[in-house]
């Protein structure tokens, strides 16, 4: 797992989201700073703004949910998996976190006023998943094995079901876990707000 690139067992595109997962948290970063310097090209309205910020509302929760299930392993940037987690709503979906940070960045650019802006940070965000999925799965295969192939069958990998689709490992849900973990969204979260109150002021 910790072999050079050059001797990586990985496939291209799983080499690529290798190194994009080290710097995942980073990525957003050049994009919000779009949302802050351009003039925004139209006003949402109070409906659009509303479903934008339930939609930022329900990501989050959504993050809460995954991370009090899966804990810190969320945040490494190493290769190595203590765990294979199929409980809570990775039982609907394999990505939910990424699911919920398309939905979550694309929503921002909408209360900040863009539309081209916002559908460029959809397109950069799914792209950027694809590639980093595409090396946690390389990683899962090699790591788990048959276990994780039967995951991959039965549970979808972007889109999630309407009922769980495999039998929980066991997990249990820490919301002192979950919100231990998301100590930096939160701050994330509240710096992007008052940047938006900020730029409506000024």
């Amino acid at each position: 797992m910790s072999t050079e690139l050059a001797v990586s067992p990985y496939s291209t595109g799983a080499k690529i989201g290798r190194v994009w997962f080290r710097f995942r948290s980073f990525s957003p970063i050049p994009l919000f700073l779009l949302l802050v310097v351009l003039t925004p090209n139209f006003t949402p309205s109070l409906l659009q703004t509303s479903v934008a910020v339930l939609g930022i509302f329900l990501s989050e929760a959504l993050r809460i949910w995954s991370v009090g299930y899966a804990g810190s392993a969320t945040r490494t940037r190493g290769d190595s998996v203590p765990q294979l987690v199929h409980a809570g709503p990775y039982r609907y979906v394999r990505n939910p976190l990424y699911v919920a940070n398309i939905v979550m960045y694309t929503c921002a650019g909408v209360i900040f006023g863009f539309s081209g802006l916002s559908i460029l940070i959809f397109l950069f965000s799914a792209v950027e998943y694809i590639f980093i999925v595409a090396f946690e799965e390389e990683t899962l295969v090699m790591t788990f094995g048959a276990a994780y192939e039967n995951f991959c069958e039965k549970v979808p990998r972007w889109f999630p079901s309407f009922t769980p689709m495999i039998e929980s490992t066991g997990q249990t849900f820490s919301l002192e876990r979950a919100l231990r973990s998301e100590r930096s969204t939160f701050i994330s979260l509240s710096m992007m707000a008052l940047l938006l109150i900020l730029k409506k002021a000024f």
